[in-house]
C-alpha cells in the first residue's frame, strides 16, 4: 500500500469511530487521496458530507496521520487498509466499515474459515464459563475459527477454549493495540499471537479504553463473525448489541439457555432466546447450522460426526417447512440415483434467484457460485440450503453444487 496507507489513517482520523459517513464515501469512490489532497473542492463532489463532514476534514492533518504509522512501525502494529487484500471481506462489507485495521498476528485467510463470535458478561460465574470453554474448545476442535473481545469474563473462556484445542481466535479490542486492558489478559493476548490468531482494533494505538468504544467496537465482533454465541448475559450488556447486529446482518444468533431463568444476570440470554435466538444444547447445535456449506471445514473426526447427521435430519425438517410454500422438495436423495427436475417456482426469493441463476450443471465450489451470483457469504448460506431442500441445488463433496439432476440426465 505504501504512501497510499497514509491517506487511509487520515479518513479513519475524520471522522467518529463508527460512523456511516466512510462506509458511504467507498461506496461511491475509493480515492482517498483525491479527497485528502483535493480540499473543498474534491469534497463538494460528495453530497454525502455536510458541511460539518467538511470542517472536520479540513481540520484532520495528515501528519497526525504520518505519526500514527511512525508509532505503528515502532510497536510493531501492522495497519491494513480497507482496499487491503488481508482486510476482512465480512469487514469490509459492513455500514460502517473502519477505514483501517490495526494488526497484530494474521488475517490470511479468514474469508475462507467458518467464524464464530462468542460474547457475553464480564461477570461470569463457573457454570458459563465453564459452558463457554468446552463450546468453544469443541468447536475449534472442528476447525472454528473463535472471536471475542478479550475481555476478563466470557470473553476470556472463549479464547483460552479455542487456544487449549490448538485452534485459531482472534481478539477484536476496544482500545488501542498498545495498551495493556484488561491488565491481568496480557498472557492471554500473548497466547492469542502465539496460537498463529490475531489482535485487531480500528482504534489508533495509545487509545485508551473508553466506554463509547465499546459499542462502536461490537460492530466489528458481529460482521467477523457467521453467527454469534451468547453464553451469559444480564439485560442491559453489550453482548446484546453483538446480538442484534449479527442479526441485522441476516446471521445465526446462538444462545446457551440460562441455569436460572430467575436469576437477573440471564435475562439478557432470556429475551435473546424470546425473540427466536437458536438454543445451544451441545457444539452440534451450532455445527449443524455450517455444516452443507462447510462440510470440506468442519472436522467430523474431531467430534461426533455421526451425531452431526442425525441432527442434520431434524435441522431439514425445519428448513423445508420454511420453504414449504415456495415448492416441492426431493426427500430421501440417495447418492448417485438422477433425480427428477423441480422446475424454479416463481416464489424465489431475489437471493434464491440469483444462486439458481448461477449454479450449472456441472458440481463447482460454493465460493465460486456465490462470487459469480454477486452476493455476500453471510446472504448465501440459508438461501442455498433452501434451495437443495426445494430440489432445485444439489450438494457434492468438497463444498461444491450443481443443479438437481434432470430425469433425463
Amino acid at each position: 500500500m505504501g504512501e497510499e496507507l497514509v491517506y487511509w489513517v487520515w479518513l479513519s482520523q475524520c471522522f467518529p469511530y463508527g460512523s456511516g459517513k466512510i462506509g458511504r464515501f467507498l461506496e461511491l469512490s475509493q480515492d482517498v487521496e483525491g479527497l485528502c489532497l483535493g480540499g473543498d473542492a474534491a469534497r463538494a463532489e460528495y453530497p454525502i458530507f455536510s458541511d460539518q463532514d467538511r470542517k472536520r476534514m479540513s481540520k484532520t492533518s495528515l501528519d497526525r496521520a504520518r505519526a500514527i504509522l511512525d508509532l505503528c512501525r515502532e510497536l510493531d502494529i501492522r495497519v491494513l487498509s480497507w482496499a487491503d487484500e488481508e482486510y476482512p471481506q465480512s469487514l469490509r462489507e459492513l455500514y460502517a466499515p473502519p477505514a483501517v485495521l490495526y494488526v497484530r498476528g494474521s488475517l490470511k485467510g479468514l474469508d475462507r474459515e467458518l467464524v464464530i463470535t462468542a460474547v457475553g458478561t464480564r461477570e461470569a460465574i463457573g457454570y458459563t464459563r465453564s459452558v463457554t470453554g468446552n463450546l468453544c474448545f469443541q468447536l475449534a476442535q472442528a476447525g472454528v475459527t473463535i472471536v471475542s473481545g478479550c475481555a476478563v469474563g466470557i470473553d476470556e473462556y472463549a479464547h483460552k477454549g479455542a487456544l487449549r484445542a490448538g485452534g485459531r481466535t482472534i481478539g477484536v479490542l476496544g482500545c488501542g493495540l498498545d495498551v495493556n486492558y484488561p491488565a491481568q489478559n496480557k498472557e492471554l493476548k500473548d497466547a492469542i499471537l502465539r496460537g498463529g490468531g490475531a489482535l485487531i482494533s480500528e482504534l489508533a494505538p495509545g487509545t485508551k479504553p473508553d466506554g463509547k468504544y465499546f459499542p462502536t467496537r461490537n460492530r466489528l465482533l458481529a460482521g467477523l463473525g457467521m453467527g454469534v454465541l451468547v453464553t451469559h448475559a444480564p439485560e442491559r450488556s453489550g453482548s446484546l448489541i453483538t446480538a442484534d447486529l449479527a442479526a441485522e446482518q441476516g446471521k445465526e444468533v446462538f444462545c446457551v439457555p440460562p441455569y436460572n431463568i430467575y436469576d437477573s444476570g440471564c435475562m439478557g440470554v432470556v429475551a435473546l432466546l424470546q425473540d427466536g435466538a437458536k438454543p445451544v444444547y451441545s457444539v452440534h447445535s451450532i455445527l449443524e447450522e455450517y455444516y452443507p456449506l462447510y462440510e470440506d471445514r468442519i472436522d467430523l473426526k474431531a467430534l461426533s460426526g455421526v451425531l452431526i447427521e442425525s441432527r442434520r435430519a431434524e435441522v431439514v425438517r425445519e428448513q423445508r417447512q420454511r420453504v414449504a410454500d415456495a415448492s416441492v422438495y426431493r426427500a430421501g436423495r440417495e447418492p448417485g440415483v438422477p433425480q427428477p427436475v423441480v422446475e424454479p417456482p416463481s416464489a424465489l426469493s431475489e437471493l434464491q434467484q440469483k444462486l439458481y441463476d448461477a449454479l450449472t450443471d456441472e458440481p463447482r465450489p460454493v465460493d465460486d457460485i456465490i462470487n459469480d451470483a454477486g452476493l455476500r457469504s453471510y446472504q448465501a448460506l440459508a438461501s442455498m440450503t433452501e434451495l437443495e431442500l426445494m430440489g432445485l441445488a444439489e450438494a457434492h463433496p468438497g463444498r461444491r453444487y450443481s443443479r438437481a439432476h434432470r430425469e433425463n440426465d
